[in-house]
């Protein structure tokens, strides 16, 4: 189920705060608040002892630095908290910033989730499920992402939501090819 409201934008872009809740059968995604720092900061301290963490460019862990964070998510639709449903607890998020480099509507498709729950499935259904609302409430033409090869997980996931790469590291589904490998599902 997706819940949407102020969903009008004229110009096309996230950063005004329209309410966003996506409930898949596990997870609710919705915006951040500022109140979510604490799951977000565990998040973090998680991801930044993986291995994979050491390819990208590190977060900041410090209390005040993380606060700092999730109020500037909690001012946008950009950066989504994806939640446990029995709980409410943040275990991830995933960013839908637009790329405005691109001509056609095209949206970054950026995550990270807490390590200490692999291998669920967490990471596809919530991507998944804001797939789906991003190419069918906020009519994206397609998403454009990257990531490092040496990142097998997130080359794997990229691989499972039908994402194809295309050089460079970067990845690219169209709202077309979406559509017809829902249809094959």
């Amino acid at each position: 189920m997706v819940a949407a409201s102020n969903l009008s934008n004229t110009n096309n872009t996230l950063r005004n705060c329209v309410i966003i809740t996506i409930d898949t059968d596990r997870l609710t995604i919705r915006n951040f608040t500022a109140d979510d720092w604490q799951d977000l900061q565990e998040v973090i301290i998680h991801y930044q002892a993986s291995k994979w963490a050491k390819l990208e460019d590190p977060w900041p862990t410090a209390t005040d630095e993380v606060k700092q964070i999730a109020q500037w998510f909690a001012a946008g639709n950009e950066y989504l908290a994806v939640c446990l449903k029995p709980t409410g607890k943040v275990i991830g998020l995933v960013a839908i910033e637009r790329r405005k480099e691109q001509a056609e509507q095209v949206h970054n498709l950026g995550y990270v989730f807490d390590p200490t729950f692999p291998g669920q499935g967490y990471a596809t259904e919530g991507c998944r499920a804001v797939m789906a609302f991003v190419f069918e409430q906020l009519r994206a033409a397609a998403f454009l992402t990257g990531t490092r090869p040496e990142n097998i997980p997130s080359v794997r996931l990229l691989d499972r939501l039908g994402l194809k790469p295309i050089g460079n590291g970067e990845y690219r589904i169209t709202k077309e090819e979406w559509l017809s490998q829902l249809k094959t599902q």
